[in-house]
């Protein structure tokens, strides 16, 4: 059976649970056995040794002395029966002779028994050697400590201690107890730990599983960004490919519409030169007068259609996005120095009215500089002006970022203003018709719109509505100039590299607006 997702992340942390607490409770059992044989040892020592000295002195107040009657003595009685009595590790103690009989003991029903012999008691310095001995205690494996005493070259005594491996192992049990209710504790709380993060890792696995159905269906919402993790990195990303498929369309349907127009730009040109060729077929039968009007029409059409290229090529040239963080309010102040005296020249004021608050941004500043330097030369050129200004604002509304140009010309007719940012759309004799349609795929291609607001006698604004979320500062994340999914989006800059170059689209002629 092939396990989920979801199954696996809380097996694995039912299993690291597990792990965890048999690791802990090991180390744990290996720390209590050395403690507790330290322990052992020490108070069998402690007992063995005070059993020594004892027959030590009793052997130098009566050096006539044989064993038997040392040990009779009232003192090494007490000795032997307080000393298990107040040692809990101790099973007994005892004094043998040579022969290994009990000549004294604090069981006196064990006196003139042979003392079997145990394996000594050590304390265990590795892992292993911990695991042989908890092993042994589980077996309740008895051990013994001896003190041998000799008399010149002889054998004189053993002092035999018995330690019991029944407390060591019921020490080790309790540890053993205690270490598994903390597992349990351990691997309920993994599995509790592991089902909520279960839960919260699906729901946010299904929003963006949901954002990507709607990219595909073509009717999605932002995918929300709320968190700096791996999941709000990812709907980053995902917002900003949704931005990318969303902008495709619009911009092959402004190719496809231009490519219309300059169909329809070439085809009264191409009409105008196959009059003048027709005309010219017999050049003998036409006064030099109709001549040259008729390769002066030609030549009038030719550069006709040599502007309408001009135009498609600069809309559809394909170049990458010089995309970075940057702040729109110094591009506005450097459109207004660039401008100014030109704004002068024509008689207007070139003011400034910036959010001194407003956020950076991740965009193209040649783009943006270029359109909005379309918009003021726009507005500059339009006359007469009631005051005599024209405004750059920079503002923040609802998400976006606001870029206006504002000014007190005579307005666009109402029958005009739908058409405006269409490409060829003009009503100057010479214009091109690609200005504004140029300003409208510069707000596109970030991910903004262009907005008009014009009154007949009052005035007219221009208003690039860019969307903070486009820019991506939200989230705090930067991202390197010219990223790759900006590489191939259609550039409206122009070949401009500094303010004093010739500009690339020229909006509006003297004399007349748009």
């Amino acid at each position: 059976m092939k396990l989920g997702w979801g199954s696996r992340q809380i097996l694995s942390l039912s299993a690291l649970a597990v792990v965890l607490a048999i690791t802990s409770v090991l180390f744990e059992i290996h720390n209590v056995l050395r403690l507790a044989t330290d322990r052992a040892l020490t108070e069998a020592g402690y007992v063995t040794d005070t059993v020594e000295r004892t027959i030590l002195l009793l052997n130098q107040r009566n050096p006539q002395a044989d064993l038997s009657t040392l040990v009779a003595d009232p003192l090494m009685k007490e000795l032997l029966v307080g000393g298990v009595a107040h040692t809990p590790s101790l099973l007994g103690v005892a004094v043998m002779d040579p022969n290994g009989i009990a000549v004294a003991h604090g069981a006196p029903q064990m006196i003139g028994q042979p003392i079997a012999n145990l394996p000594e008691l050590g304390r265990p310095e590795g892992f292993v050697e911990a695991m042989k001995l908890l092993s042994a205690l589980h077996d309740r494996q008895n051990y013994e400590m001896r003190s041998e005493l000799r008399q010149g070259d002889q054998p004189f005594a053993t002092i035999h201690a018995s330690i019991s491996g029944t407390l060591l192992w019921d020490e080790v049990r309790r540890v053993l107890q205690r270490g598994l209710i903390t597992g349990l504790v351990l691997l309920f709380l993994a599995l509790g730990l592991g089902v909520l993060l279960g839960q919260v890792t699906k729901g946010r696995l299904r929003i963006l599983e949901e954002g990507v159905a709607g990219m595909l269906t073509g009717h999605s919402e932002p995918i929300p960004e709320s968190r700096s993790d791996m999941f709000g990195d990812l709907a980053r990303e995902l917002n900003i490919l949704r931005d990318r498929v969303q902008m495709e369309p619009r911009i092959l349907a402004n190719v496809g519409q231009l490519a219309a127009g300059m169909a329809h730009e070439m085809s009264q040109p191409i009409q105008a030169i196959q009059f003048a060729l027709r005309e010219l077929e017999d050049p003998r039968s036409l006064s030099p007068d109709d001549i040259d009007s008729h390769v002066g029409s030609a030549r009038t059409a030719v550069e006709r259609m040599r502007k309408s290229v001009d135009g498609f090529l600069r809309v559809v040239r394909i170049k990458p996005m010089a995309v970075e963080s940057i702040s729109l309010n110094s591009v506005l102040e450097q459109v207004q120095q660039d401008l100014e005296t030109e704004a002068n020249l024509a008689g207007l004021e070139l003011d400034l009215d910036l959010d001194a608050d407003l956020p950076e941004t991740y965009a193209d500043a040649q783009v943006l500089r270029q359109a909005v330097e379309n918009l003021v030369k726009n507005a500059v050129q339009a006359a007469p002006s009631r005051e005599g200004r024209v405004i750059i604002r920079s503002r923040t509304e609802d998400e976006s970022i606001l870029l206006i140009v504002e000014d007190t010309g005579p307005g666009i007719p109402d029958e005009v203003r739908p058409k405006v940012f269409n490409f060829y759309f003009t009503t100057k004799r010479n214009g091109t018709g690609v200005g504004l349609a140029l300003v409208r795929q510069a707000a596109e291609i970030h991910g903004g719109t262009i907005e008009i607001d014009s009154e007949i006698g009052r005035g007219t604004t221009m208003t690039i509505r860019i969307p903070q979320r486009a820019a991506a500062l939200r989230s705090g994340k930067k991202r390197s100039k010219s990223s790759p999914e900006d590489a191939e989006l259609i550039s409206t800059t122009s070949e401009r590299t500094n303010a004093h170059s010739e500009p690339s689209t020229t909006l509006v002629e003297p004399g007349g607006r748009r």
